[in-house]
């Protein structure tokens, strides 16, 4: 099985809810579902075995979670697949829901019994067939791929007046921002908030600045502990979360000094969790989302180190993927940011210019991101990559940042 989390935001960019993205089979090895696939696993909701190994608490803070379901898991037990989630389920339905009396009846149904519903993939054209059941939906995707989604959502306010309009499939900021200034939308989806940045027009903050050099100290190939403990030890933000951490990754230690944790902990280990905590700093003042997708990318990347043959090159891929939203955060290009914090040529070569040993495995981090199963079902099937092994290391991922930072 595949599933990933896609955001969806509120204008102010905080999340909304994250939509499960999921797939039950490798699309190339059951060729079948390239055209059936949204019925793969149909007598049950495909994906939601993701909570079983994760707290939804921890996964997803306190947002709403939307999980599509099509005309026939809408008949199947959704009740008991979907427990302790205390109204907090929107059930995402398309066009192959009916305007029938037998899927309204079951629509209402559901709805007594706490869950939400949205809808998506109607045309303007057919909505009018709908009109008898519109008034049971919480909230209505509207697609820009399928034409202006300003017009689109003119046309179904006349219908739908008081239902909540989310904007998909934005890709640019620009798209976002006519949107949002439509007045229309409540919610947006797409990949507008990770655009990367072209020309390097905005100046970063000295504390920034300071947290950058430390950055590049730490990503030397070989660097002085004690110098390190000595710069943090002057910053009590950095070193109350070094101690977190460090207390969190040694077993019965009560560290209480930078010295004793950066000793305990070595190069490898204050490399990673400097980088990261740092990043963090960076992030401030950016959607959450930016952060929690960087910390995800970067232990998604580690643990399919070994099925891309670089185990003993793992750290490399946890700062590519750490890394790799570092030019929304610093709001300069790539290749700036990168020469800011320091890193190896190869992370460089497969961030900036998408090339290099670990570009494969980026194409493959964005793709199993996206939800894209098709692209990911034909990387696994070149890349001689199981499912399983896929699935366990995006879960642990999620566990990790679960266990680390919320």
């Amino acid at each position: 099985m595949l599933a990933t989390l896609v955001p969806l935001f509120y204008e102010d960019m905080s999340v909304a809810s994250y939509c499960l993205y999921a797939q039950k089979e490798n699309l190339y090895e059951h060729p079948h579902l390239l055209v059936s696939k949204k019925y793969d696993g149909a007598g049950s909701i495909v994906g939601i075995e993701v909570f079983d190994s994760v707290s939804e608490d921890d996964l997803v803070a306190n947002c709403s979670i939307i999980i599509p379901i099509n005309n026939i898991s809408l008949f199947s037990n959704i009740e008991q697949q979907l427990t302790g989630f205390d109204g907090r389920i929107i059930l995402l339905v398309d066009q192959t829901i009916k305007p029938e009396e037998s899927y309204n009846k079951r629509l209402l149904d559901l709805k007594s019994k706490g869950f939400k519903l949205a809808l998506k993939d109607i045309p303007v054209a057919n909505i009018e067939q709908f009109k008898f059941m519109l008034d049971d939906f919480d909230l209505f995707l509207i697609d820009s791929e399928q034409g202006d989604v300003i017009e689109q959502a003119k046309q179904f306010k006349k219908i739908m007046p008081s239902t909540t309009f989310c904007a998909e499939n934005l890709h640019t900021i620009e798209e976002f921002e006519n949107a949002k200034a439509s007045g229309l939308f409540k919610v947006f989806e797409g990949t507008f908030f990770r655009v990367p940045i072209n020309k390097g027009d905005t100046e970063v903050a000295p504390i920034k600045i300071n947290y950058m050099k430390l950055m590049k100290v730490i990503n030397q190939p070989d660097f002085d502990l004690s110098d390190v403990a000595n710069v943090v030890g002057q910053d009590p933000a950095l070193s109350i979360e070094l101690l977190k951490i460090a207390n969190k990754l040694t077993i019965n230690s009560n560290i209480r000094s930078i010295a004793q944790a950066t000793a305990l902990l070595g190069q490898k280990e204050i490399r990673r969790w400097l980088n990261t905590t740092l990043l963090n700093g960076l992030a401030a003042g950016k959607p959450n989302e930016i952060t929690r997708l960087s910390l995800i990318r970067a232990r998604f990347a580690e643990n399919l180190a070994p099925v891309f043959d670089y185990a003993m090159r793992k750290e490399e891929l946890f700062l590519m993927g750490l890394f790799s939203l570092l030019n929304l955060i610093l709001d300069i290009p790539m290749e700036d940011a990168l020469e800011q914090v320091g890193v190896s040529n190869e992370i460089k070569k497969a961030l900036v210019s998408d090339d290099g040993i670990f570009a494969p495995q980026l194409e493959f981090l964005l793709s199993y991101e996206a939800g894209d199963w098709q692209e990911v079902s034909r990387l696994m099937v070149l890349h001689d990559i199981e499912m399983h092994d896929v699935y366990d290391a995006y879960v642990e991922a999620l566990k990790w940042y679960g266990n680390m930072f919320i």
